[in-house]
């Protein structure tokens, strides 16, 4: 019988995409506001339930990391940090304990190869008097580690099984980095080509987009194994041309509305040069005696 596993997220990409967010890649700088909006969708994902404790456990020790900054009171950062770390150290071990028989804490964790200092730390936060500052903020960065380790790096990055061709393309096209984006493209042997050029047609048929149909396009054509040079001309060729057609259209407009006032034989207005009753924002001064009009006349 098949055993499904329901999770949280609406794919896998989607987990790969907030691992980036809270461990960016060497390299790269870190940038809060990312890890910030991994934060809140984890916080999301754990009110869909089902979440998995060590990625709950990657968001609450970011979360103190990130409130950990000048202005805030050191007491209140100790305090949330020792209440991440507690979090994370207990609710991992509890997930391993037998229901027959209680096990040590120590024991545990030198089953599944986490440090007994963690566990120390865990029981000073919870039973002494808080940690000090620096000391939590080692202990936080070394679990962050230990995740990475134990959990995140272990997850399956092979696109056919994680994330489908279409969701794939779209981030391809909103990617802005020429160089990040040439090697998503090459990513995309991992499908079948037919399986690609459908992916194409149907983003094509949502967008109108004259750019993002130019790299749709591009991509099109490197599948098929054509030349884009010629189809790029026709295509900036007919836009050009759609361009003149449209000032063509806007030029007789402007005739039309010039002849029509030219054959009522009254004087005609240039908008250069205007009365001066008719300068300023559209009000003059009333000149000549004041005639009242009843209610309801057309005269």
């Amino acid at each position: 019988m098949v055993q499904y596993i329901i999770n949280p997220w609406r794919n896998h990409g989607e987990l790969l995409r907030i691992r980036e967010q809270l461990y960016p890649v060497p390299g790269k700088p870190v940038v809060d506001s990312s890890r910030r909006h991994a934060v809140a969708q984890v916080s999301v994902w754990m009110q869909r339930g089902n979440c998995p404790h060590l990625v709950e456990s990657t968001a609450i020790l970011t979360s103190a990391v990130l409130n950990d900054v000048p202005g805030n009171s050191a007491y209140c950062v100790r305090a949330a940090y020792s209440a991440a770390f507690c979090r994370f150290v207990t609710g991992l071990l509890d997930g391993f304990q037998n229901k027959g028989r209680k096990i040590g804490m120590y024991s545990i964790a030198k089953s599944i190869g986490l440090p007994a200092t963690y566990v120390e730390l865990r029981h000073q936060a919870t039973h002494e008097e808080l940690p000090s500052l620096p000391k939590l903020r080692t202990a936080t960065q070394k679990a962050l580690r230990w995740i990475w380790d134990y959990y995140w790096a272990k997850l399956p990055y092979d696109l056919a099984e994680t994330e489908n061709c279409k969701d794939y393309i779209k981030r391809l096209l909103e990617e802005k980095n020429d160089q990040t984006r040439r090697k998503m493209e090459t990513r995309l042997s991992q499908w079948d080509d037919d399986e690609v050029l459908e992916a194409l047609t149907e983003v094509e048929d949502v967008t109108d987009d004259p750019e993002v149909l130019m790299k749709l396009l591009k991509l099109s054509e490197k599948i098929m194994g054509a030349d884009t040079s010629d189809r790029e001309d026709g295509i900036l060729r007919v836009a050009s041309e759609l361009k003149n057609v449209d000032d063509l259209k806007a030029e007789m407009a402007k005739m039309q509305a010039d002849l029509s006032d030219s054959d009522d034989g009254g004087p005609r207005i240039d908008s250069a040069i205007k009365p001066p009753h008719l300068e300023g924002k559209g009000w003059s001064m009333w000149e000549g005696p004041w005639i009242p009009k009843p209610i309801g006349s057309i005269q």
